[in-house]
C-alpha cells in the first residue's frame, strides 16, 4: 500500500474536542468515501482517518475528535505548520455507486465525525440528489454543515434543543415516512449502524439498498 509524507498546512479547531487536519495534497490521489492511515513518522503508531476534502480541493482534509485519553489525537492536534506526517493510502469501498452519482435520491445518515466520507461526496459531486441527517450532541458538532444545501441538512441534537430536531437519528427515522426507492448510506458507530439498519428494514428499505461504513 503507498505510504508518502505530507506536510501539515493547518490545524483548524472547530469545537474545544473536534479539528480539522489539514494537509499538503500533493500527487494523492482517492475516491470520495475513502479513508487512510495517518502514522506519525519513524513510528508505527497510527490511525485511520475518513478522507474529509473533495477531490476537486488543493489540499487534504480530516475531521479529528480529540479523545481525552487518545495520545494520537492530542499529538495531531498540537502539531505545527510544516510538521510531517505519513499517509497510508487511500484505503476502503464505502464509495457511492453510479446511481446515485447520476442523480438517484441518496440520504446520508451520519452521527459524529461520520459525517466525513458525506462531506467529501458532497464537495465532490455537487450535482447529487441527496439528503443529509446527521446526528450530534450540541448544535456545535454540525461540522461541514455549510457544504450542504439548508433544505437537504436535517441536524438532529441529542441533548439541546437548539438543532433542527431534538434527538437522535434513530428517533427522527422512527418517526418520520422513508421513500423505499432511496439509496442509504450510513456512517458512524456500529451501535447506530445497527439500530439504523433494522429501522430502515423494518420500514421497507431492500438490504441491497443500504451501505454502511463503522466510524469509531
Amino acid at each position: 500500500m503507498k505510504r508518502q509524507k505530507h506536510t501539515v498546512q493547518q490545524i483548524i479547531n472547530l469545537t474545544p474536542e473536534t479539528f480539522i487536519l489539514r494537509l499538503d495534497r500533493g500527487n494523492f490521489q482517492f475516491e470520495p468515501g475513502q479513508y487512510v492511515i495517518i502514522r506519525i513518522p519513524e513510528e508505527n503508531k497510527g490511525r485511520e482517518y475518513s478522507i474529509y476534502s473533495g477531490i476537486n480541493d488543493g489540499y487534504l482534509d480530516f475531521l479529528v475528535r480529540e479523545i481525552p485519553e487518545g495520545n494520537f489525537s492530542r499529538y495531531l492536534r498540537h502539531l505545527l505548520p510544516g510538521s510531517e506526517l505519513d499517509v497510508e493510502g487511500p484505503k476502503g469501498y464505502f464509495i457511492l455507486d453510479k446511481k446515485t452519482q447520476q442523480g438517484h435520491k441518496a440520504l446520508f445518515i451520519a452521527t459524529g465525525t461520520g459525517i466525513s466520507p458525506f462531506h467529501s461526496y458532497a464537495r465532490s459531486y455537487p450535482e447529487l440528489h441527496l439528503k443529509v441527517l446527521h446526528g450530534v450532541h450540541f448544535e456545535d458538532e454540525a461540522y461541514g454543515r455549510d457544504s450542504f444545501e439548508p433544505q437537504n441538512y436535517t441536524l438532529c441534537t441529542s441533548r439541546t434543543d437548539k438543532g433542527d430536531y431534538f434527538g437522535r437519528v434513530t428517533y427522527y427515522l422512527k418517526e418520520n415516512k422513508l421513500d423505499t426507492g432511496t439509496i442509504y448510506y450510513l456512517c458512524g458507530n456500529s451501535a447506530m449502524i445497527d439500530e439504523v439498519t433494522t429501522i430502515l428494514e423494518s420500514k421497507g428499505v431492500n438490504a441491497d439498498q443500504i451501505g454502511t461504513e463503522v466510524c469509531f
